[in-house]
């Protein structure tokens, strides 16, 4: 099974050079699935707090008799690579496939603004869709909010405030098919998130997820130094109390389940029944018979 990379930052002022150089360590440190992740802000806009008071008032006034008019979240457009010629030319030699993939993942402020997520661009545009809390009361609503769509939750070790987690909520989430996701590049360079790291990561196996399901590692590299093999990852997980097992999965297993839970998201359809109405032509009736709709495609991920 190939090894799967979920979270490389890009964004308009990303070249190609940058981002060649980062693929191709990716392709070096044997990671065929690359997912380019674009990160947005989602929050509810304020009033400007400069205002004189007068004017506020005048506001105030004018809305009392007119509804006030929220603006809204403009999704961003897909992010468009190139694979490095370099890969395409290895892929050939080694009959190796590297696949780029989208992701948007989403920096949530407020439980007001969700439902922009609902949109068809941002459901269908993206391969993956992630949600990251920038509050505790954001995550446990998001842990009991089933109306939006995604695949990863993400739990940023430098935010210790999230803690402590809601075991019975993060249970509940990963067997409705949410994964969470640690970001391990910023333990690389900094003490004080490696603690927070192996906090968050303890937490997890000892707690919550025993058996190392539904929990994935993430570089969010912003150069190739910021990239670690999975046999590296695989000596990290174990620092948070998975046996070598429990790392393999989490390694293999889990991120290839998160690219096949976002085809299921965009490709399929829940709850169709196909209808075929056919004459008989000996009565002359009309019969409704009632087939189920069976995809026949093969998932190629």
């Amino acid at each position: 099974m190939p090894f799967c990379e979920l979270r490389i930052p890009v964004d308009s002022n990303t070249t190609e050079t940058i981002l060649s150089k980062i693929l191709i360590s990716c392709f070096d440190l044997r990671y065929d699935r690359v997912v380019l992740c674009q990160t947005d802000n989602l929050r509810v806009s304020t009033t400007n707090s400069s205002a004189s008071s007068k004017k506020k008032k005048q506001k105030l006034n004018e809305t009392e008799d007119k509804p006030i008019a929220s603006s809204s979240w403009t999704c961003p457009k897909p992010y468009i690579a190139r694979i490095p010629d370099l890969i395409i030319q290895r892929c050939r030699q080694t009959n190796r496939q590297f696949r780029l993939y989208s992701r948007l993942n989403v920096i949530v402020h407020d439980n007001q603004s969700l439902h922009y997520l609902k949109r068809a661009e941002v459901q269908q545009y993206f391969d993956i869709i992630s949600l990251q809390p920038a509050s505790r009361d954001i995550l446990l609503y998001l842990l009991n909010s089933t109306t939006i769509q995604h695949e990863l939750l993400v739990l940023d070790p430098s935010d210790p405030e999230l803690l402590p987690f809601p075991s019975k909520l993060m249970r509940a989430a990963a067997e409705r098919g949410i994964t969470f996701e640690l970001i391990y590049s910023n333990a690389l360079r900094d003490s004080f998130e490696r603690r927070n790291l192996l906090a968050f990561g303890r937490l997890l196996a000892m707690n919550i997820f025993k058996r190392g399901q539904s929990i994935v590692l993430s570089s969010n590299a912003m150069n190739s130094l910021q990239i670690r093999s999975p046999h590296d990852l695989m000596e990290i997980v174990q620092l948070f109390g998975f046996n070598e097992e429990i790392s393999k999965k989490i390694l293999n297993e889990t991120p290839m389940n998160v690219l096949a839970r976002s085809f299921s998201r965009r490709k399929t359809v829940q709850g169709t029944v196909w209808l075929d109405t056919t004459t008989d032509e000996k009565d002359k009736l009309e019969q409704t018979t009632v087939k189920p709709f069976i995809a026949t495609e093969t998932i190629a991920l």
